[in-house]
């Protein structure tokens, strides 16, 4: 994992991206306006593939065996969360399950255009709790499992999947400089923070306070203690570069 340091410094950075993306900018070209996330009210985070895949630079193709490890792990890394709240979605009365489901869908696809972009064949196998990354596979195994035991511990497993996305995201944000990779990582890390309030927040609602085992305490208060992030996710400096600005 990346020193807290470095973290940190990302963390405020991605923070002071999304406060300005938040603010429409009449000089950009449409295409630098469009929506790349949609937030609901329980802070469900959906990435609209489809204005992804018209903003990326389709000149940016190369890659390192580092990205391409990377993006094969977040590919995977999305279905699994996706397969593990679909799975609890069905156990448990719990709309936050069935919205982040939905969500986790998007975020998945994201990375498929990446992947789609790059010429790199898709790990998924189609079928749902089943992964090629070993590591993911017996993840989903434990976890599914535990989150059977109860409604609590379902929630628990969300918040612990949510952490275990942002520490990855953030790490890999680190090992490059592909511009691509990072504009979806950096909306696909909005997503995970506010998927992990929603799953602490619920929480709440049962009386569990929920304790971080892979971000810092530290980490973990400073997203807790901030509101959702809300906007439509924006573009970084690049592709703002790309498109222009009449201004």
């Amino acid at each position: 994992m990346r020193n807290k340091i470095t973290k940190v410094l990302i963390a405020f950075t991605l923070m002071l991206g999304f406060v300005a993306c938040d603010n429409e900018d009449a000089g950009t070209d449409a295409l630098a306006n469009l929506p790349l996330v949609e937030v609901a009210e329980d802070g469900s985070t959906d990435m609209l593939a489809g204005n992804l895949s018209a903003v990326l630079d389709p000149e940016l193709t190369t890659f390192t065996d580092s990205e391409q490890d990377g993006l094969l792990l977040m590919r995977e890394e999305e279905l699994l969360a996706h397969d593990v709240y679909s799975l609890f979605s069905d156990l448990y009365d719990v709309k936050t399950f069935s919205n982040i489901t939905g969500a986790e869908s998007t975020h998945a696809a994201a990375v498929l255009t990446l992947l789609d972009l790059f010429e790199i064949e898709d790990p998924s196998t189609g079928i749902a709790g089943e992964y090629q990354n070993e590591t993911l596979q017996a993840l989903y195994d434990e976890l599914s499992e535990k989150g059977m035991v109860s409604v609590e511990e379902a929630l628990k497993v969300g918040a612990l999947i949510e952490e275990v996305d942002i520490a990855d995201l953030e790490e890999l944000m680190a090992e490059t400089e592909n511009e691509n990779i990072l504009l979806v990582y950096s909306n696909l890390l909005r997503g995970s923070r506010n998927h992990l309030r929603a799953f602490v927040r619920v929480l709440g609602t049962y009386g569990v306070d929920y304790l971080p085992t892979v971000l810092s305490e530290d980490d973990f208060n400073e997203i807790i203690n901030s509101d959702t992030e809300r906007g439509t996710g924006c573009l970084n400096e690049y592709q703002k570069n790309r498109y222009g600005n009449n201004n």
